[in-house]
């Protein structure tokens, strides 16, 4: 078993490479939609599948920082995420390189998703309900939660600026998401090595 503090440096390092490929995800995403080229596509699957195997490690720290005080529910939706998590970076791997098509994709990414959504609920109630968290922590979360619904409605009436501004504040909570846990878990590592 891989001692605490690695576990909590080894998460402070992968959360800010999921917010680098959030980003680059996000570009890409956007040249490709905008008609910059098929090439995008594929680029932007690539990044997507590092952003989500990039999660499996806070997820993990996070189980292990709450301890048995949030147990035996937080490892049910532990195990669940990462399972999810890996599923849906599979999913695009595999789209990648050519192995399923497009609406594969979506399922294997949809159904994958979906106990990380849960996960991200676990998480604003560790950090909000039971304060083994930042409180900022637990209120991204939310937010994340609040501009997902927001975005999901803004689409459906309309493709335009609304859903930009919508997306974009998404991608900055996300962002601001994946900051606080790197610096929060490089904390918890930092305060264990010194004691």
């Amino acid at each position: 078993m891989i001692a605490d503090q690695d576990l909590y440096r080894i998460s402070s390092w992968a959360s800010w490479v999921a917010l680098v490929a959030l980003v680059i995800a996000a570009v890409t995403i956007t040249l490709f939609f905008a008609g910059a080229g098929a090439f995008w596509g594929p680029v932007n699957d690539v990044f997507d599948t590092v952003l989500l195997v990039a999660l499996v490690f806070p997820v993990l720290a996070i189980d292990r920082l709450a301890g048995p005080a949030a147990q035996p529910w937080l490892k049910i939706v532990t195990v669940a995420a990462i399972a999810g998590l890996i599923m849906a970076a599979a999913g695009e791997a595999l789209l990648v390189i050519g192995v399923i098509d497009l609406e594969t994709s979506y399922v294997t990414g949809g159904v994958g998703i979906i106990p990380f959504l849960a996960w991200l609920i676990a998480l604003a109630i560790i950090a909000l309900g039971r304060g083994i968290l930042p409180p900022s922590i637990g209120w991204l979360a939310v937010g994340f939660f609040v501009l997902s619904v927001a975005v999901v409605f803004v689409s459906a009436l309309t493709l335009g600026p609304p859903l930009w501004i919508a997306a974009v504040a998404l991608l900055l909570v996300m962002g601001g998401l994946f900051a606080a846990l790197a610096t929060t878990m490089a904390s918890t590592a930092d305060r264990l090595v010194t004691g």
